[in-house]
């Protein structure tokens, strides 16, 4: 499918690619102030909250395929991250919405903690961003996924993908539960929670081998 910017992006960084760089110190990118005589509108950065959706080909047109991996169509949203975080923001982990702040902040945070655990899911980080930048995360489509080091269940191919919500051993990587056991509904309540999408090939344990299909389902700001 061709690309739907719903926002046409701005100063991706330097090196050109929406997978490069450790995210915007500044929100919107490089552009914080100019001076009184020079006609720059601030109206051309990106700004929290703001949505794209690409398409294969221009997804792959701004990966960096050689130092980073491969993006894919989808959705990807422009975020900032916690900058008192614990846990590292990953390429391929997941990352939750921070309910300590407003939500028109769209602030996301990397650990897995208070009451809200990993319910608030807001999406998968496409490079590892430094805490208190911003950046753009994908919400929906096929993306690479951390897994954790030891699934609980058997991995097979279209098999569902759960977020691990390990804590502070493995934050934000990614499980598989089939076999795993009969669940308690009490258990059956925290797949529907932890549901992340469909994985595709046989998922493999650790790492960013593996790639899940994220369903356009799973958003909590707008």
């Amino acid at each position: 499918m061709p690309s739907n910017w719903i926002k046409q992006p701005q100063q991706l960084n330097q090196t050109r690619y929406l997978n490069g760089g450790s995210g915007d110190s500044q929100v919107g990118g490089l552009i914080n102030s100019v001076p009184s005589n020079v006609p720059v509108s601030q109206g051309i950065q990106n700004r929290p909250g703001d949505r794209m959706i690409i398409g294969e080909e221009d997804a792959l047109a701004l990966s960096d395929t050689v130092n980073v991996g491969t993006l894919y169509g989808g959705l990807y949203q422009y975020v900032t991250t916690k900058s008192t975080a614990v846990a590292a923001f990953t390429r391929g982990k997941a990352c939750f919405w921070d309910t300590g702040v407003a939500n028109k902040l769209f602030q996301v945070t990397s650990d897995e903690s208070g009451s809200q655990g990993v319910a608030l899911f807001a999406g998968v980080l496409i490079n590892t961003l430094t805490s208190g930048y911003s950046w753009w995360i994908q919400q929906a489509g096929r993306v690479s996924a951390r897994m954790k080091a030891v699934f609980t269940g058997v991995p097979s191919d279209g098999c569902a993908v759960y977020l691990g919500a390990v804590g502070a051993g493995e934050p934000g990587v990614f499980d598989v539960l089939d076999g795993g056991g009969n669940p308690t509904f009490t258990q059956v309540s925290q797949m529907l929670e932890r549901y992340a999408g469909v994985a595709r090939g046989i998922p493999v344990a650790g790492g960013i081998g593996t790639q899940i299909e994220i369903p356009l389902c799973r958003n909590f700001r707008w």
